[in-house]
């Protein structure tokens, strides 16, 4: 047998540049045996034992620990079995929690570890340590990294002491091109080192000459890996175990669906009972077949702490929506028979695999109902999943950039030419002759793709029912959990339960709107009507902004076609809009407004009737496969699976299978290849009903509350946007141009989000620069304990430690209004002593003078990015109705227009007969529009143009030869007074 010890990896984040798969690809082609892997942590540890194993390598998985033993220092341990690794784990985890770990809490450890201490310069001068380490860890061996003399007279120390020793290579990039690759990694760490010594991955013969003459520790390690057995494969993992009084889970989830049923169909009234029986019965044995049941007490029990709690839960995503018994439970909020919802799209016996429940709460909730989760199960069996963040070319050059110091505006350019490249090899050729910036995008090139740093999962939860400490590495994470070191593919290969607890943005937007509307709730948010008149005016005009799912461009010009008119067509166009599909949409609108179509078949029917003869979700695909081919709905599943991947070998033998099955069941032979195609061209484009259907009912309560509760919607998409000035701004003016008013922010009314009051909502503290969270609680407690503010110098006295750049930015945002003062003399007593400001008040000295009208304009927008109270535009819907003028949305190409706007962006030219012309733009608070005066018209009617003022201006839409941009050709200015 041929190995070695010390492998490192790129998991040894910002320190290795060792990417796993070159690793064994090349350990392989030297001729390897086995080869470890020894990271200081185990990211990378199943990863690599898989891909040992894929590559008949054995695999060798050790810990680089940091021990404290009088001092910090670093020894090598190497799980000999599966104690070991599990020991190994532990080990990891206490490091990850505390930076090291002592030698005496490392004893509690150490079985089923070969321990082994690599030799340092000082090795003779720290003796009595290693000899401290041997007494405690019993099985201890000395690691050497050459056959130098100093190396040999290690080796008879170890010989004559009774310790055995082996060969160390600490293995850190692949090659000796690497090196610098690996030292740049250590750079971007802060690290400035350089590396001394060739640390490349050795070949056998490369390996065995470094350590010439000592054929003994080749022999030892022979020795050691041959004791070394484990498998990760098979890690035992047991799903958690639902509390509950009854004892039998599957009876307890039994009688619950079917309380949960009961309560469901008294709800409404359907005429079939028996057929929802008939499902819940055959759903429940199917859970119960593979294993499930607590699995789905688990989630209800959690779903009913966040529903007892007033936490928002979603309706449900993913296949999930398909289940019965989620239905009955109250973990999903769609009744599956009734929107033609498949089971066996979720889990299915022909499908082993795990199921799937995603949950949807409010982004600012998710976390109450995870803490619940991890105080019921107990820490050590609840936690987060890490993810890697990667290098990417663009990070990777700026990277290495800052520390390599090149000039900013210089690697400015280099990042652009890096991350616009489409021929990278071109690149680094261009700068062939520029030493220094072609090492600089070759090294990150080299870099690209290796893990940066650890996050945490957006939504991924891991529930076991032994401690996770004895299954898997851990290290601190978010809100007093644990995380796993193993990122989520990892961890759901060794068969961890894994619940994703989604914080949606949206959902937060509908529990905040239901709060504000009388008897509506979490519950009776189920009993809107889906077929509002509004409603669905609001989705045909498409006017989506704000609405999920549906406010992209693209997706508001289906709309327009479509003009949907029932709750299907949502479904079907979030089904519809996705690369693939959408080239089916036109056919879909055709189809729906009366044009005619054939079946390929005329058993399609009855499955494609709903949309139009148009396979959109895979339900249908998996429906076609049982009516032509007599396959199971779990079969049909994985047939669609299967199809999807498009692999030739598959598809053949698919084929086979289903046509003989369809002539079975009397179709042709040319009807079941027909039909089998037909599948095979949709897999890929098929959509999860399920999905579609959920995802349907958020984005319909969005657009009922919008239609029916403006004002109240528009307050709640604008708090969620507080902190963005582009969408706050342009959420702003929305609301402005659909009749609801928004006011300067104000000191005794404003919170930190924006409210209603009287039809009015008021701009909040905590969307003013410079006042931030801390600030603004500051304000609003003190005004909360001790009453209104009554004045400017009143205020500055009870929020004594604002800041004057805080200050002036509340006076320019118009917070101070109300005190009845000029902007002015607030200004100029910023500084000022309070008693002054008092004294001046009583005599009523304060100076009546103001800012001009552009200079307050300029500083409003400074302070609060839009223009609220300084706006020329303020009462634009008057003067449109007055003047009876256009917005430029309501323009069209070759007409004559009349629209209220200023001008911007202006700028005279001469033509080639030295004439003079104005181009620019026009804006009318809505849209800009270019254009342009020609030399004629222009000669009577310069004086009227001026930037920051109001016309009417008049003259004709055209497309401009240059830009193909809708332009005015303006021939009448009328000056507005």
């Amino acid at each position: 047998m041929v190995g070695f010890l010390y492998g490192q990896t790129e998991y040894n984040l910002l320190r290795n540049a060792l990417r796993i798969t070159d690793y064994i690809k090349y350990a392989k082609e030297y001729g390897y045996k086995y080869i470890s892997i020894t990271d200081s942590n185990m990211y990378g540890n199943l990863k690599f034992y898989r891909e040992c194993k894929k590559n008949d390598i054995k695999p060798i998985i050790g810990l680089e620990i940091k021990v404290f033993v009088q001092e910090p220092m670093e020894i090598l341990g190497y799980a000999l079995d599966m104690d070991g690794y599990r020991n190994l784990n532990r080990i990891s985890t206490k490091v990850q929690e505390n930076g090291n770990i002592s030698i005496d809490e490392l004893v509690n450890y150490k079985n089923g570890i070969k321990f082994i201490i690599p030799v340092s310069n000082n090795f003779f001068e720290r003796i009595d340590i290693l000899n401290i380490i041997k007494s405690k860890l019993n099985d201890v061996a000395i690691g050497l990294y050459s056959n130098n003399d100093f190396g040999k007279q290690v080796l008879k120390y170890a010989k004559d002491n009774g310790y055995e020793a082996y060969p160390l290579h600490q293995t850190l990039y692949l090659n000796e091109e690497d090196r610098d690759v690996c030292e740049a990694l250590y750079k971007i760490n802060g690290n400035f080192v350089t590396i001394d010594s060739n640390q490349s991955l050795l070949s056998v013969s490369e390996l065995s000459t470094k350590f010439k003459g000592m054929d003994t520790l080749f022999s030892a390690l022979d020795s050691l890996a041959s004791k070394i057995e484990y498998s990760l494969e098979h890690i035992q993992v047991e799903l958690p175990v639902y509390p509950n009084a009854i004892g039998s889970s599957c009876d307890y989830l039994k009688n619950l669906c079917y309380k949960g049923l009961e309560k469901r169909l008294n709800q409404n009234s359907h005429e079939d009972r028996n057929e929802y029986i008939t499902r819940l019965n055959y759903e429940l044995s199917i859970i119960d077949k593979m294993g499930y049941n607590d699995y789905f007490l688990i989630v209800w029990d959690f779903v009913k702490y966040a529903k007892k709690n007033n936490i928002m839960v979603g309706p449900g995503r993913g296949s999930a929506a398909g289940s019965l018994v989620s239905f009955c439970l109250g973990i999903t909020n769609l009744d599956p028979i009734k929107y033609d919802l498949l089971f066996e799209r979720f889990l299915n016996p022909e499908r082993l695999s795990m199921p799937d429940i995603d949950m949807d709460f409010p982004d600012d909730k998710r976390d109450q109902v995870i803490e619940y989760v991890r105080d019921l199960y107990g820490k050590e069996h609840v936690c987060n999943i890490s993810a890697y963040g990667t290098f990417q070319v663009k990070s990777s050059v700026r990277d290495l950039g800052r520390v390599l110091k090149f000039p900013s505006d210089r690697l400015d350019e280099i990042v652009k030419l890096a991350s616009h490249s489409e021929d990278y090899s071109l690149l680094l050729e261009q700068f062939s002759d520029n030493i220094e910036v072609y090492n600089l995008l070759r090294i990150a090139k080299k870099i690209e793709g290796l893990p940066r740093h650890i996050s945490t999962h957006a939504a991924g939860i891991i529930l076991a029912n032994d401690s996770l400490l004895n299954l898997i590495p851990l290290q601190p994470g978010l809100n007093g959990l644990y995380q796993s070191q193993l990122e989520a593919s990892d961890l759901e290969s060794i068969g961890l339960l894994k619940i994703d607890f989604l914080g949606i943005r949206n959902l937060t937007i509908i529990d905040n709107i239901v709060k504000e509307i009388p008897n509506m709730d979490n519950i009776n948010i189920s009993r809107i009507p889906l077929d509002d008149k509004k409603t669905y005016e609001l989705l045909s005009k498409a006017d989506t902004l704000g609405i999920f799912q549906l406010e992209s461009d693209g997706m508001k010009k289906v709309l327009s076609k479509l003009k949907p008119n029932c709750f299907e067509d949502i479904v079907a166009v979030l089904a519809l809009y996705r690369p693939g599909p959408m080239e089916n949409i036109d056919d879909y609108v055709d189809r729906k407004n009366g044009a005619p179509y054939t079946y390929m078949h005329k058993d399609l029917e009855d499955i494609l009737k709903s949309t139009y003869g148009i396979i959109i979700y895979q339900e249908q695909i998996m429906k076609i496969a049982l009516k032509f081919a007599g396959y199971s709905l779990g079969e049909a599943d994985l047939l669609r699976r299967a199809v999807s991947k498009k692999k030739e070998d598959v598809l053949i033998h698919e084929r086979t299978h289903f046509v003989s099955k369809s002539i079975e069941k009397g179709y042709s032979q040319k009807d079941a290849n027909d039909i089998y195609d037909y599948i095979v061209k949709f897999a890929n484009y098929g959509f999860n009903r399920s999905h579609s259907v959920a995802y349907a009912l958020v984005s319909y309560q969005m657009s009922y509350f919008k239609a029916n509760y403006f004002e109240i919607f528009m307050s709640k998409i604008l708090n969620n946007v507080i902190g963005s000035q582009r969408l706050m701004t342009e959420y702003i003016n929305y609301a402005k141009q659909n009749g609801v008013r928004v006011v300067n922010p104000n000191i005794n009314y404003s919170t930190k989000e924006f409210t209603q009051y009287k039809g009015v909502l008021i701009y909040p503290l905590q969307g003013i620069l410079s006042i931030g969270s801390i600030l603004a609680n500051d304000i609003i407690e003190e005004r909360n304990k001790n009453g209104l503010y009554k004045t400017f110098s009143d205020f500055k006295t009870r929020v004594p430690n604002i800041s004057s750049r805080s200050l002036e930015s509340l006076i320019y945002a118009g917070a101070f209004d109300s005190f009845k003062e000029t902007k002015k003399s607030l200004i100029d007593s910023v500084d000022a002593k309070t008693d002054i400001i008092d004294k001046f008040l009583e005599d009523r000295i304060l100076s009546l003078d103001e800012y001009e009208f552009d200079y307050l304009k300029k500083e409003e927008m400074n302070a609060i990015g839009i223009n609220l109270k300084y706006n020329l535009f303020i009462n634009i819907q008057k003067m449109v109705n007055y003047y009876k003028s256009q917005y430029i949305e309501q323009v069209n190409i070759n007409s004559y227009a009349k629209i209220i706007a200023t001008m911007e962006n202006l700028k005279e030219i001469k033509t080639k007969n030295d004439d003079l012309m104005l181009v620019g733009n026009i804006n009318d608070s809505r849209r800009t529009l270019d254009m342009v005066i020609f030399p004629e018209q222009y000669q009577n009617i310069r004086g009227f143009c001026q930037m920051n003022k109001l016309y009417i201006i008049e003259g004709k839409i055209d497309l401009n030869k240059r830009s193909n941009k809708p332009q005015i050709q303006i021939n009448r200015i009328i000056d507005i007074k």
